[in-house]
């Protein structure tokens, strides 16, 4: 098991935002998914090594990973918000992260730098980046980073839809390599094409439910009613399994 939290809790002073977390996740591409407060950043930075928890525990790859070498070098924590130096080029974002993480992929980088159309944003300071150009970055660092553990925060926010595509072709590609790869996000719609499961963080600061493509193959969400459906393959399946994520978005 790649990350395991048992009673799960952070606060911020008086104000609790995640409130007993239970969660068990290996290799595959989940779906963090949940209204806006309600803590999927502060979870990813948890598990990432960079906050420690009020109470509770969580390991990483068997170990607690707040300010872990171990944990911290094996895993990649991106998206359009990460605070890169505002003065670096985008290149130099790519190449310091390219440096950091012994396990990089420069081939992808490439391949993902060339299918972007990335020579602007590779030459611009990363300050005077677009978002949708920021998260070309990130998503170029997450991916090539090769790291067991992959966290994504909203890595496409800003992207058109010809980027969008880019970035799920590439993503779908990692999803037999054996990576944790965990992904917040609000765009479900896109995410149910490639989620091995998806995991709902309700207003209470809780994992309230984890659903999986299957889930939707017997049943589809409709006026509030779950109906049968045909069973749906990775491929097809998006027209219900994002029915259903929505539904519980919804009911949590």
């Amino acid at each position: 098991m790649t990350i395991r939290t048992r009673d799960l809790t952070r606060r911020f002073r008086a104000k609790e935002v995640l409130t007993g977390v239970d969660l068990d996740l290996g290799p595959g591409i989940h779906g963090l998914l949940g209204r806006n407060g309600v803590g999927k950043s502060t979870l990813l930075r948890i598990v990432a090594g960079q906050l420690k928890p009020t109470s509770g525990t969580v390991e990483v790859f068997g170990q607690r990973p707040f300010d872990n070498a171990f944990v911290m070098d094996n895993t990649c924590l991106t998206g359009v918000d990460t605070a890169y130096p505002g003065t670096w080029s985008g290149a130099d974002v790519i190449k310091g992260a390219r440096l950091r993480h012994r396990t990089w992929n420069q081939q992808l980088a490439s391949d993902l730098t060339a299918d972007f159309a990335m020579d602007q944003a590779l030459e611009t300071r990363y300050e005077k980046l677009s978002r949708g150009q920021r998260a070309m970055v990130a998503i170029v660092i997450g991916l090539a980073s090769g790291t067991d553990l992959l966290l994504l925060d909203e890595p496409y926010v800003g992207l058109d839809t010809h980027n969008t595509d880019v970035f799920y072709r590439h993503l779908l590609a990692q999803a037999e390599s054996g990576r944790t790869i965990v992904m917040a996000t609000h765009h479900i719609d896109d995410a149910a094409k490639v989620l091995d499961t998806a995991l709902i963080l309700g207003r209470e600061g809780v994992v309230a439910k984890q659903c999986a493509p299957e889930d939707a193959d017997s049943f589809a969400v409709a006026g509030g009613e779950l109906l049968p459906i045909d069973a749906a393959s990775r491929h097809a399946r998006p027209a219900h399994f994002d029915d259903l994520i929505e539904h519980y978005l919804e009911v949590y």
